[in-house]
Formats: C-alpha cells, sequence, structure tokens
C-alpha cells in the first residue's frame, strides 16, 4: 500500500473499501499476521452472551497495538459526511459499550435522514476480527451478520480509482464541533475515472485525521468526511461526576 492509498484508508468511511472490512476507526496500522486471543476461544457470529462471561479477564495489549487498544467504555466519536457521492448527507456515531479481555463491543449508528440504523458489534481487540453483530431496534437485539455491518461502513466510503501524488501540505486550524484544533492538510492527486480530483485529508496536532475531502477540477466537493464529535471514555473503576 503506498502513501497516498494509506492517507485514503484512514478515513473512517474508507477504511472498509480499503480491503480491511470491520475496522472502521479512522486509522491505518500495519498490524502483520494476527495474534490469536489467549484469553477466549470465541466462534465468529456466536450466540453466547461472551463479555459477560469474562468480566475478569486480563486484558494484554499487543506488541504492535490494534485500532481498539486504547480505546475505554464511553469513547465516542461522531463523523458527518456530505458531498455528491452520497444522495444525502449522512452522519455515523461510534460509541465503545463494553470491554473485557480481549473483546471489544462497539455500537456503530448511521443516519440516513430521518432513517437510523444501529449495530452492536463485538471485535476482537488484538486482530480487530468483527466476531458477532447485532442489530439494535429500541431495547431489542436482533442477530445480525458481518456482511451487514460492511454494508452499513460501504455506505460512506468512496475511493479514488487512481491515487498519482502529494501536491501541498498546509499549516492551518480546523473545527471539531465548536473546538478550534491546530491542523496540518496534505493535498493529492487523484483520479476518478478519467477525471482528476484533489484529495485532502486534515490531520490534529495529535496525528488524528479529523477531515477529509475529495473535490474535483472546478471545486465540486465529491465526498467529505468531518470529525463533529469525540469525547473521550472513562478508565474501569473511575466514576464520573
Amino acid at each position: 500500500m503506498n502513501k497516498i492509498q494509506r492517507a485514503l484508508c484512514t478515513l473512517p468511511l474508507v477504511a472498509a473499501a480499503c480491503g480491511n472490512a470491520g475496522i472502521p476507526h479512522p486509522t491505518a496500522l500495519d498490524l502483520g499476521e494476527p495474534t490469536p486471543a489467549k484469553k477466549t476461544a470465541i466462534r465468529a457470529d456466536d450466540d453466547m452472551p461472551f463479555i459477560d462471561e469474562i468480566p475478569s479477564a486480563e486484558e494484554t495489549v499487543p506488541a504492535n497495538p490494534s485500532l481498539f487498544a486504547n480505546k475505554l467504555v464511553g469513547d465516542r466519536t461522531v463523523h458527518r459526511f456530505t458531498g455528491s457521492f452520497s444522495k444525502s448527507h449522512l452522519i455515523l456515531t461510534q460509541e465503545v459499550h463494553a470491554r473485557a479481555g480481549s473483546l471489544i463491543i462497539v455500537d456503530y449508528t448511521l443516519e440516513d435522514g430521518d432513517v437510523a440504523t444501529k449495530l452492536r458489534v463485538t471485535h476482537d481487540i488484538g486482530t480487530e476480527r468483527v466476531l458477532r453483530v447485532r442489530e439494535l431496534r429500541g431495547k431489542r437485539e436482533l442477530p445480525s451478520s458481518a456482511a451487514a455491518f460492511d454494508q452499513l461502513m460501504a455506505r460512506t466510503a468512496f475511493v479514488p480509482d487512481d491515487n498519482q501524488a502529494q501536491i501541498a501540505k498546509a499549516k492551518g486550524t480546523c473545527l471539531v464541533g465548536d473546538q478550534q484544533l491546530e491542523c496540518e492538510t496534505t493535498d493529492y492527486r487523484v483520479k476518478i475515472g478519467e477525471q482528476t480530483a484533489t484529495f485532502s485529508v486534515s490531520r490534529s496536532a495529535d496525528g488524528r485525521e479529523v477531515a477529509g475531502e475529495i473535490s474535483d477540477a472546478a471545486g465540486k466537493v465529491i465526498y467529505k468526511a468531518e470529525l463533529i464529535e469525540s469525547r473521550a471514555g472513562l478508565p474501569a473503576g473511575v466514576a464520573s461526576r
């Protein structure tokens, strides 16, 4: 994977389209060969309530941390997706629901106008693999599948046909909600069919991707992803005030 492809795959919505289905978080790492979880042996999409069965399991962080390694219960991000790639604006909310041993449960809510789809997905922390998917309807959890999760994430995905070169880099500021952050924006020249376009990605000082945009030569926005809310959870045993 070249540098431009890696930049494209860091955006939350294109991660599922970069051959990394089931990893929607806006970071891309070379993880090498997956390391099997030692504390739990779970079959993919198992119906057992396995999070409840291992509340005291020891957590081990892999030497090369996964996207979920430092996530805490209550961690929440909200991304907005706009542009001509979609008929309507989309909002994707990701919130860590539970964590135990080598497992983490994340709630993904995709809002398309008045319609919201919510999936509760269990991942293996070390390999980031999707182990179980449930659809949330009110207070009910209904069986779903990894394919349904991939389809939900694919609705927010857009990947250019060809990534050609980095063309600019500049420092400035970005807005995340009402918070202004110092950012660095990198521009790349990409191709969409025969059309030349510009892909821009903005990163905050701590390395987070907070915005990404693909626009054509006339400036029309084809695809735009923005981090509009970010909230940190609390470590286990720490009570909120």
